[in-house]
């Protein structure tokens, strides 16, 4: 079993910043799609034993979201997921739908818009891993996936078969200007989890450490 991972404070707060940019991104992204003020939150970032991921999540929860292989000068897999509940209302927001009128999320038309919304979200983390680091980050065009999370997460551990050891997990809180109701309805909940390759993590982390004797 290989060494534990353990992270300068400068290398979780650059991670956290990581997550914040790529966060606002999105933000500005979703924001121009739906044309309604979206703000937006990464409450916690943490770096986690692969074998460690089915521990911390809720694997029965159903969720819908996107994964893409990341190509560059880091190798990696992204998932972008997000509860039922709010892929049910990135449906409704992007489809102009009554909100707590849809129960279908794998419909073509509701598909297509959580595809849209994922690979936009995924894009944005490319751009700010890209713009940070200052390296080139290619995503993959988009695949679709809705299911529990242990199973959506059990396939990326086969893809990834070994090359990984650890995992990113970046949540998002996103909510809306607009409240329309008196719950939380309105918001949108997600996780973005980026598996890189144990090579390409080692590159992150040595850009991570460079960037501190910048501000030395």
């Amino acid at each position: 079993m290989r060494e534990e991972l353990k992270l300068s404070e400068f290398q979780k707060d650059a991670l956290q910043e990581l997550g914040n940019i790529g966060a606002c991104h999105a933000t500005t992204s979703l924001a121009e799609m739906t044309g309604i003020t979206i703000y937006t939150h990464v409450p916690k970032v943490e770096i986690i034993p692969v074998r460690d991921i089915m521990c911390r999540v809720d694997a029965y929860l159903i969720v819908a979201g996107v994964l893409l292989e990341l190509r560059g000068d880091i190798s990696a897999y992204l998932y972008v997921i997000f509860t039922e509940r709010s892929a049910q209302f990135i449906i409704e927001l992007l489809l102009g739908r009554t909100f707590g009128d849809t129960d279908d999320i794998e419909g073509d038309m509701g598909s297509s818009a959580l595809k849209e919304v994922g690979n936009i979200l995924a894009s944005s983390f490319c751009d700010a891993i890209s713009e940070f680091l200052g390296i080139s980050v290619i995503p993959s065009p988009p695949v679709f996936a809705c299911d529990m999370t242990g199973a959506i997460l059990q396939r990326a551990l086969i893809d990834i078969a070994g090359s990984a050891d650890h995992v990113l997990m970046f949540r998002c809180d996103f909510k809306c200007e607009e409240e329309k109701s008196n719950d939380n309805n309105d918001k949108i909940y997600g996780y973005i989890l980026l598996f890189p390759r144990e090579e390409s993590l080692k590159t992150l982390l040595s850009m991570l450490d460079e960037k501190v004797k910048e501000y030395d």
